[in-house]
């Protein structure tokens, strides 16, 4: 088969794939969901090792207890976005009149001694930002996340149950026991980097979430946990996801406060810890996890957003580094992997 033919085949099966990822969003997304909480599981059950007590339990039970505390701060956490976004679009129209002094503040500032045909610009603004319009797209926007992290958990759950037959039946599977155990060593490699990237990425995120608190308690932010657990969350999200986490604190400054000095001091401070996180402490804690070039990471951020949106953009990280390690097993597909690794090494 010549190469040109070779390119063809592996582009249409690609817009295939696209396609299947698309129509099969439903179904598919749940189930890596639920797989991508398993390494989160897997893992923190084998740190629990080191714990005294905990690590004297058989390893059935001490995932067990991991999937207990993390269904419940799923829970907790959920009940507690949903009760804060909702007095958050509820205190909105409380600040029309900092919507009015912003706006004057903001013509005087460029020079405009009369306030021009916009005048009603807050109006219009809480018009646009109405909770009446707000809920509706929120609600539905919580269901949604709401059912994928449900049928995730199921399938989490019955994951974990088998986890520990899963060997065995691959090995039964495959027949060739050579086969088998390769097949065995490629899943060891993407639970140790999906693993231990995810850990240690989550690690960090708490932190990050925890410094945010503490700074924005002090500029006086309302909501300020809220802010700081939606900077943590978003920080998944490689490169622009802190950033862009940062902003709703920074404008909620804004409306709050009605003074563009004190958001720009809210974007200063905030935006140090990202960079200590962006340049050190990830770099340290994560280090090359995943082996993923920046131009990679980009490019799968481009394409799961694309595909799966805001999820598609958490996960974008994990499903690459898995698509990358099992292009490396495959002879032909080798050298994508290459070209998609920072340093090359497989």
């Amino acid at each position: 088969m010549s190469r040109l033919a070779m390119v063809t085949y592996s582009v249409a099966l690609m817009l295939m794939m696209g396609w299947l990822l698309i129509v099969g969003q439903s179904i598919l997304l749940p189930v890596l969901v639920g797989i991508i909480a398993v390494y989160i599981l897997t893992t923190a059950a084998e740190a629990l090792v080191r714990v005294p007590v905990l690590g004297a339990l058989p390893r059935r039970w001490r995932r067990f207890l991991v999937l207990l505390a993390f269904a419940a701060a799923v829970l907790v956490l959920a009940a507690f976005i949903t009760s804060n976004a909702a007095a958050i679009s509820a205190a909105i129209p409380g600040y029309a009149e900092n919507f009015d002094v912003l706006q004057a503040k903001f013509v005087t500032l460029i020079g405009v001694h009369e306030l021009p045909s916009w005048a009603n610009l807050g109006e219009r603004v809480l018009d646009l930002i109405d909770a009446t319009t707000l809920m509706p797209t929120a609600i539905a926007t919580i269901s949604n996340g709401g059912t994928v992290i449900v049928a995730a958990a199921l399938y989490a759950v019955f994951i974990l149950a088998e986890l520990d037959n899963l060997p065995n039946k691959t090995r039964r599977a495959m027949g060739d026991h050579k086969q088998a155990a390769h097949t065995l060593e490629m899943a060891r490699q993407i639970n140790e980097k999906i693993g231990g990237y995810l850990a240690a990425k989550t690690l960090v995120n708490v932190i990050l979430a925890f410094v945010s608190y503490a700074i924005l308690l002090l500029l006086g932010i309302e909501q300020a946990a809220f802010w700081a657990i939606l900077i943590g969350l978003l920080n998944y999200i490689p490169y622009i996801g802190s950033i862009i986490a940062v902003m709703f604190p920074v404008t909620m400054s804004l409306v709050q406060f009605a003074s563009f000095s004190h958001a720009a001091i809210a974007l200063v401070t905030l935006m140090i810890p990202q960079i200590a996180v962006g340049y050190y402490i990830e770099p340290k804690f994560l280090g090359r996890s995943v082996n993923l070039s920046p131009f990679t990471v980009l490019l799968s951020l481009a394409i799961w957003t694309a595909l799966w949106g805001l999820m598609g953009a958490i996960l974008a990280i994990p499903l690459t580094a898995m698509v990358m390690i099992i292009l490396a097993e495959i002879p032909n597909t080798r050298f994508i992997a290459v070209m998609m690794s920072e340093t090359g090494d497989l």
